[in-house]
């Protein structure tokens, strides 16, 4: 990134921007994979009724990986705005591509866990739950409505990954950031993948960790790429 006095008034701000919106990524993405994991069974579980799974239900734990999901998407799409802001003019087309991408995946996530946040945990506290299995991600996953929900999402926001990947430039940091998004890009389209065609679970696990090291390594060194880049700003300014 170069940075000039013309274009200090708007990278500074991408950058500071970006850099929270990264770092809060990357904390979300942590969080969700810590309240997650303990959770994971449901996924792969035999679906014994909904009765049964609406007797079981405890809010609290679904509740710890919704919540962190739905507020990932527009930290997602923020630091996808912020890139888009601080890219050279040059390689803009591909920040672009990654920002409209990114927004397809936070309207599609971010309706889909509030639905999950709402109605779903509202009616299976209630045990109001006619018509309610399909909502379910235990239900035959990923053949239901969230699952479908989180293929589409996560492909588009794989792309836009790989689309941002472009972005950055020779130094030793944007190459780590650059290859992170691609990994991060890479691993996560396993999920638009497996509801068309079902991969064996062990692929899927090492899978799912590797685009969970990702998912938090990536926005973490652009939050510090965005960092020095205020940094480079500032010094040009005050020189």
């Amino acid at each position: 990134m170069i940075v000039t006095e013309q274009g200090q008034d708007r990278n500074k701000p991408a950058a500071t921007i970006g850099f929270w919106a990264a770092l809060l990524a990357a904390v979300l993405n942590l969080w969700f994979f810590l309240a997650f994991v303990p959770n994971q069974p449901i996924l792969i579980a035999p679906w014994q009724g909904l009765a049964a799974y609406t007797a079981s239900f405890q809010p609290l734990p679904f509740l710890a990986w919704i919540v962190p999901c739905f507020f990932l998407a527009p930290m997602i799409l923020t630091m996808m705005t912020c890139l888009h802001a601080w890219a050279q003019k040059e390689k803009q087309i591909w920040s672009l591509l990654a920002l409209v991408f990114a927004m397809v995946y936070a309207t599609l996530l971010s309706a889909n866990y509030y639905i999950q946040m709402t109605v779903v945990q509202h009616h299976l506290v209630a045990g109001t739950t006619e018509g309610l299995s399909l909502w379910l991600y235990a239900y035959h996953y990923p053949y239901n409505i969230p699952g479908a929900l989180e293929a589409v999402g996560y492909g588009f926001v794989c792309v836009s990954y790989l689309c941002a990947a472009q972005v950055f430039g020779k130094g030793k940091l944007q190459q780590w950031v650059r290859w992170t998004f691609v990994g991060t890009g890479l691993t996560g389209l396993v999920l638009p993948i497996d509801p068309l065609f079902r991969l064996p679970l062990v692929p899927q696990l090492v899978d799912g960790a590797a685009y969970a090291l990702l998912g938090i390594l990536a926005p973490v060194l652009l939050a510090l790429l965005f960092q020095r880049s205020k940094d480079s700003t500032v010094a040009v300014a005050q020189g």
